[in-house]
């Protein structure tokens, strides 16, 4: 019999598509580092540790499609945050390539947990829930959860919403927060956050609801008649990471190298600059986040290591 869990894998198989581009971007070149190679797998683990093989020529990394700013397909040519931030760890891990997939928001943990992507990027938000499925390096990016509303629109703040319609994202750390703390509001969720901008130029939303580095990218493409805006009150803070399988602990310290490595180069402050709306963010989000640690290895894959190298 076909588990739902298989079925749910093999679905999403067959509508994420890579492509692989070279690790090229703004950033500058930084001196490569090779990951030791292993023939050992954790035991009981369903996907090896991406550190713990042999690195492969190609990295797989899963960002958003839709955002412009932070990552944005168009044709075969991506650009945004994410996008820079993934081929400067890729130069740093010293892997000639990189295969793109769409990590949907909802769908982000099964890409790492069914092996069809190494990293996940994508906006993703650190919160205590995540750690428990998924391994995070960072943050690289903080930055608030906002409104985007048209530019006629009279609201300010989430507290104005009470009786209209908000949309918002399958899987995002935005849905619940804003119905906890804003009850009366009637909420709606699509598949992408492109998705709800549709929705609210056709006046079907009142307004979209996401982080603000997200949000302001679509304020800029706006056009007239149909402007959109932030509505300029933050009211959550989210701090983006780069998200892998929880085995992959000193892939982890590979990738925060990378990071610290691309703030201290000015690479990071220039990626930023030239691909959020910075006129539109506070001041907080132009600046690098402190990283965090990095967490121990699993307990399996302490044991594990512990048995072949024979030590106590």
């Amino acid at each position: 019999m076909v588990t739902a869990t298989a079925l749910g894998a093999a679905l999403l198989s067959a509508c994420v598509r890579p492509v692989d581009v070279e690790p090229t971007g703004p950033t500058s070149p930084v001196v490569s580092t090779q990951a030791p190679a292993s023939t050992s797998s954790p035991s009981g683990t369903s996907s090896p540790s991406l550190h713990e093989t042999d690195l492969p020529s190609t990295l797989r990394v899963a960002i958003s499609f839709d955002q412009p700013g932070v990552g944005l397909r168009e044709g075969d040519t991506y650009s945004g945050l994410d996008v820079d931030v993934a081929r400067y760890i890729a130069r740093h891990l010293g892997i000639d390539r990189i295969s793109f997939v769409e990590g949907m928001t909802d769908q982000r943990e099964t890409l790492l947990a069914t092996g069809q992507a190494d990293l996940v990027l994508s906006s993703y938000s650190i919160t205590p829930e995540r750690k428990d499925e998924v391994t995070f390096a960072g943050p690289y990016l903080t930055t608030g959860q906002d409104l985007l509303v048209s530019s006629r629109s009279t609201i300010r703040s989430p507290g104005q919403l009470r009786g209209f319609t908000v949309c918002s994202v399958q899987g995002s750390t935005s849905t619940s927060e804003l119905v906890d703390d804003h009850p009366g509001l009637h909420l709606t969720v699509q598949p992408r956050v492109s998705d709800c901008v549709k929705l609210l130029e056709e006046g079907k939303v009142k307004a979209v609801t996401s982080d603000a580095a997200i949000l302001a990218g679509f304020a800029r493409r706006s056009r007239a008649p149909d402007k959109l805006r932030l509505s300029g009150h933050s009211f959550a803070r989210e701090r983006w990471g780069v998200a892998m399988r929880p085995a992959d602990s000193a892939l982890c310290e590979d990738v925060s190298a990378a990071l610290e490595d691309m703030v201290d180069s000015g690479a990071w402050k220039k990626a930023v600059r030239s691909n959020l709306a910075t006129s539109m963010l506070p001041t907080s989000t132009l600046r690098p986040p402190k990283l965090q640690d990095c967490p121990p290895p699993p307990a399996s894959e302490s044991s594990s290591s512990s048995v072949t190298s024979g030590t106590s």
